[in-house]
Formats: structure tokens, C-alpha cells, sequence
């Protein structure tokens, strides 16, 4: 328990502090290149386009290993991009070729960071969608959760509604190379299958509820300890 515990601690902690790498070039917001945004009109909108609906900092490793850090940024789910939010205020969104990206902000009066990254395919994602890092390492558990804006008008009525809705999936991947998984004991244990002894009993041993994400991740970190 405490190994899986430890592997899973260090795989975020990997992954999070990305931007260390010594041989990384670091750069200041006035360097990054970015387009005008038509910001979407929010006032009748249930539901919110962007994984937090207020400015959060972050930092972005683009794929030539250039790093952008301290970053006033928001992730639109809708268009699968990165808004930032220039030293002059001007909102943009960012047109370089980015790897992976890390975001912080409050919820629920607790601090939530979160991990994404691009270059995985299979199962029908492409190498430049985003995916939230849930557990790294050899076997990596990733999430992708996609939004679209539905348009509805009452009948006799001039008022458009619109509606932000979600979907969530997940994945297991070993290198670049994906497998489709829902959360459930049977399909990541198919997708697990050298271990699924061991992990069928670290489930049991330690209550875990496999429709939560912390808990899939806890599983996934485990199978990378054996």
C-alpha cells in the first residue's frame, strides 16, 4: 500500500514539475503567439465551455521545449484550446504547437491542479488532443472530457437556450498507444491483464470505488509498482 501510495505521489510530481528540465528554454508571456478570441456569451449558458470558468495560472511546455510559467490562462473543452490573457489584458488564444500544459485553480475552497497532454492516439484520439494525466508512468491513466454548445428554442418563444454539455472518457496507455476503458472492475482488470490477481485483491483490500478518479488512479499506480 505505501509503495503504490509513494509510485503514485512520484508520478505527479514528475509530471508537474515538467518544467524543470534544465535544457528547457523560459519565456515570458509577451513571447507567446496567440490569436484574437471570440469569447463565447455566457449570461443564458448552463454550463461552462472551459474546465474552469475563471482565469487560473499554469504552465505550458510547447514541443520544441520552449516553457511558458506563471501563465493567466483558461482551457476551452469546446474548441480543445489554451486561452491566456496577455500583460496588457488582451485575451488570446495560443497557436503554437503545445506537449503538455499544467493548471491550478480553487474549488470548493481546496486547490485543484491538474496535468494534460498531447501525442497519445489510438481508440479513436488523435496525437493533438488533450488528455488529463491522471496517473503516469509506465502504464499512464488518462482522461479525456469533451463539451459541445446545444442551441435549443422553446416553441413560440424568441429566447435560444444553450447548454454546455459533457462527456468523459478514459484510457489506459502503455508508450503513445491507447485502450479504451470505462470504469468499471471487469474492463480496466481486461485492460490489466498480467496482474489481475494482484489488482482484483488491492480493490478488495483497499475499498476502492472504481467509478471515482482517485481511486482508478490509485489502481493503475499499483499495477505500475508490481
Amino acid at each position: 500500500m505505501r509503495k503504490a501510495v509513494k509510485v503514485l505521489v512520484l508520478s505527479f510530481l514528475a509530471s508537474g514539475l515538467f518544467y524543470m528540465d534544465a535544457a528547457a528554454q523560459y519565456t515570458q508571456t509577451s513571447d507567446m503567439k496567440g490569436k484574437a478570441v471570440h469569447e463565447y456569451n455566457t449570461i443564458s449558458m448552463q454550463g461552462s465551455p472551459y474546465l474552469h470558468p475563471d482565469w487560473a495560472e499554469g504552465s505550458i511546455a510547447l514541443s520544441n521545449g520552449t516553457i511558458y510559467q506563471g501563465i493567466n490562462m483558461m482551457y476551452d473543452q469546446v474548441k480543445d484550446v489554451i486561452v491566456f490573457k496577455t500583460k496588457d489584458n488582451q485575451v488570446r488564444e495560443l497557436i503554437e504547437p503545445v506537449q503538455e500544459f499544467s493548471i491550478s485553480y480553487i474549488q470548493n475552497n481546496e486547490k485543484v491542479s491538474k496535468i494534460f497532454r498531447k501525442g497519445y492516439s489510438g481508440e479513436s484520439v488523435s496525437p493533438d488532443t488533450f488528455l488529463e494525466v491522471l496517473t503516469d508512468g509506465k502504464t499512464a491513466l488518462l482522461k479525456r472530457t469533451s463539451k459541445n454548445i446545444f442551441d435549443r428554442k422553446n416553441y413560440s418563444s424568441a429566447t435560444i437556450d444553450r447548454e454546455v454539455q459533457e462527456s468523459e472518457d478514459y484510457y489506459v496507455a502503455n508508450g503513445n498507444k491507447l485502450v479504451k476503458v470505462k470504469k468499471t472492475k471487469s474492463s480496466l482488470l481486461s485492460a490489466l491483464p498480467e496482474k489481475a490477481d494482484y489488482l482484483q485483491t488491492y480493490i478488495k483490500s483497499n475499498a476502492l470505488n472504481l467509478r471515482n478518479d482517485s481511486d482508478i488512479a490509485k489502481l493503475v499506480a499499483y499495477y505500475n509498482s508490481l
